[in-house]
């Protein structure tokens, strides 16, 4: 750990160490709602409603004026810049990417992606979406994946990377363990991604060990659980003991972190979705995601 950071940490308050693990769902953007978030919370970043690109402009600089450390500030630019403001570029949904075959489409998309966020002041994306069409009912992921390959899911989420890259911009690929084998709306309920041990190795475990090899810096967690792996990795495992990814031990530090070899960062998908809700009251669940 660099110096600067020891002496940063060495200087804050408990409460302050706490905040730095939120990145909060602002719902308003004039300066005195900023302020007080961001001087009575300490968050550790924000994530906003899209909206025009002057207004966010201010909004993102309002957010650092007033925060002692330098804030994430994420957007979802799943299909181009349209993703960070009404004005951005809309590029193609990841659905007609993985289409057209030709891994600079992602690219160009990562690129402009990075270069809109990056305009406006933000700095972190939550895309691109690595998960795998598996099953073609998934309303979730059927247009906002690559496709049904792994190979080509690979291909293309390294290349979007590699364009967004180009930018002040980190990326985050999302929604691990792997979205697209079933029918639920993690929105709405739990998911359980059912594949055994070996078939989750060849399909999304072939696509997060490429793109962790290629250095990913952030991967989200999805309220999603594996129960083939929490069961491997932690034997003797109940069947209503099983949780999602966000609330799973085995599957971040087991899974994700050890066997996969992932060191960045690892943040979950928003804590009101119903399928975090349903695991667990919120009393618990926010401690057992941060644990």
């Amino acid at each position: 750990v660099p110096q600067r950071v020891k002496d940063l940490l060495s200087r804050m308050t408990l409460e302050e160490k706490i905040g730095q693990l939120f990145i909060c769902l602002g719902k308003r953007s004039d300066e005195a709602y900023i302020r007080a978030l961001v001087e009575k919370y300490h968050v550790g970043g924000a994530r906003f409603t899209e909206t025009s690109a002057e207004k966010i402009y201010a909004q993102n600089c309002c957010y650092q004026q007033y925060s002692k450390i330098p804030l994430f500030i994420a957007v979802n630019c799943e299909t181009g810049g349209n993703g960070v403001c009404k004005e951005g570029t809309f590029v193609a949904t990841e659905a007609e990417c993985g289409a057209s075959c030709d891994p600079m489409t992602a690219y160009w998309m990562g690129k402009i992606s990075g270069r809109e966020a990056e305009a406006v002041g933000c700095n972190w994306n939550f895309a691109p979406m690595a998960d795998i069409v598996m099953n073609w009912r998934n309303t979730i992921v059927n247009t906002r994946s690559f496709g049904k390959d792994p190979n080509l899911v690979l291909e293309m989420c390294d290349a979007y990377i590699r364009g967004q890259r180009e930018s002040r911009v980190l990326s985050c690929v999302k929604h691990f363990p792997g979205d697209g084998v079933e029918e639920r709306d993690q929105h709405l309920v739990l998911g359980i991604n059912d594949m055994d041990c070996d078939t989750w190795d060849e399909t999304f475990g072939k696509v997060y060990r490429g793109l962790i090899h290629a250095g990913i810096e952030s991967i989200m967690v999805g309220h999603i659980a594996l129960p083939a792996y929490s069961k491997k990795l932690r034997p003797g495992s109940k069947q209503e003991n099983i949780m999602p990814a966000s609330l799973s031990p085995e599957l971040v530090n087991g899974l994700l972190r050890t066997r996969l070899g992932f060191k960045g960062l690892v943040v979950t998908d928003a804590s009101h979705m119903g399928g975090l809700l349903c695991a667990k009251p919120r009393c618990k669940q926010v401690p057992d995601c941060i644990a």
